[in-house]
């Protein structure tokens, strides 16, 4: 399958906070027309190492793909590469600067295969659908939403839990006989003409919940740049940094036209495409949610 993308747009705000920690790739407004992948990190730790490690992956992820044909080849295990190249980096800058450092880390793919997208911690990546809204919304890695999966709290009291800032996986710096935390992958071809993919990180969904951010991107009375400046506007006074990419398709072609993955989705789960339509690639290693979730059982016990 062939897709065309659209005009991107994005935004980099600082917020109310007293430094910036996210990053972005590409690191621009407005980037060029013929970009395929992007990539948004939101540094962990409230500190400059925060800053210092989600810029660290974005310029390393970018090093590491500029170096392959993603546009027309992109498994699984090619990414698996480019996610070893970032958490290499992340380690020597770790060594270079004497501390630990961490970022989450949001990453989309547009490829002859469809649509690769990842994730690790609480950044977001959205995937819009005109006559649908939101068909898929990634789950935060995160120990609130934890909680809500194992029915301890509900979706609603999520919300304002002041533990939501608390998440159970981010990339960082870790000795050699320690895991790395692995990513969500998410492989489909479910994608078509007039779609919306949104990465974000948290202070942007922590100012616009779902439904305003559906109808300010499916909005079709205004054009996708006046779409980001008016997100863009409602959160830069956030009193956290907050960052988006807005992705638009605008033409795929596919070689197979019984590929049901293209012609269907996901209606029975409001934020997942159905399985026929997506592959998930999830790492067996949930080191940090197996010790959280224990923990919280003990604490409501």
């Amino acid at each position: 399958m062939k897709i065309t993308l659209g005009q991107s747009y994005s935004f980099l705000q600082q917020g109310l906070r007293d430094h910036q920690e996210d990053s972005r790739y590409p690191d621009n407004d407005k980037p060029s027309a013929s970009q395929r992948y992007f990539v948004v990190c939101d540094g962990v730790g409230g500190s400059e190492d925060g800053e210092i490690a989600s810029r660290t992956v974005c310029r390393a992820i970018a090093r590491t793909i500029d170096g392959m044909r993603v546009e027309t080849y992109f498994p699984n295990d090619q990414f698996s590469k480019v996610l070893d190249a970032a958490y290499n980096a992340l380690d020597r800058m770790a060594k270079r600067y004497n501390g630990e450092m961490a970022t989450t880390l949001t990453f989309a793919c547009f490829h002859d295969g469809g649509c690769t997208l990842a994730h690790i911690g609480d950044s977001r990546i959205y995937h819009f659908r005109k006559g649908k809204g939101i068909i898929y919304r990634s789950e935060d890695h995160s120990l609130v939403n934890s909680m809500v999966h194992n029915g301890m709290i509900t979706p609603d009291e999520a919300i304002d839990n002041p533990q939501k800032h608390v998440i159970t996986r981010y990339m960082e710096s870790v000795d050699s006989d320690q895991s790395r935390c692995m990513a969500t992958v998410l492989k489909t071809k479910d994608v078509r003409n007039g779609d919306y993919i949104l990465l974000c990180t948290d202070g942007v969904y922590n100012q616009v919940d779902d439904d305003e951010l559906t109808n300010i991107i499916l909005n079709t009375d205004i054009s996708n740049k006046k779409k980001v400046k008016k997100l863009a506007q409602i959160c830069e006074d956030g009193d956290d940094n907050n960052t988006a990419i807005l992705i638009p398709i605008i033409k795929v072609e596919s070689d197979n036209l019984d590929d049901k993955s293209i012609e269907t989705t996901g209606e029975t789960k409001k934020f997942s495409h159905s399985d026929s339509t997506l592959e998930e690639i999830e790492s067996t290693q949930r080191q940090k949610e197996t010790r959280l979730q224990k923990w919280i059982k003990q604490l409501f016990n």
